[in-house]
């Protein structure tokens, strides 16, 4: 089953590259990356995060 990543609505096609936020979002490599600040879990800037869901 492809799924997309949350933050770039990118395809996933490759099991491996996807990474589970603890916040509950599925994102490619890079978009974990970007999300990581402002992820509304755990996030230093999550109030960002907050207004962005």
């Amino acid at each position: 089953m492809r799924s997309r990543c949350k933050l770039c609505r990118g395809r996933l096609t490759d099991r491996s590259q996807d990474q589970n936020c603890s916040c509950g979002w599925v994102l490619d490599a890079n978009c974990a990356h970007n999300h990581r600040h402002w992820c509304p879990d755990d996030g230093r800037d999550n109030w960002v995060g907050a207004v962005e869901l």
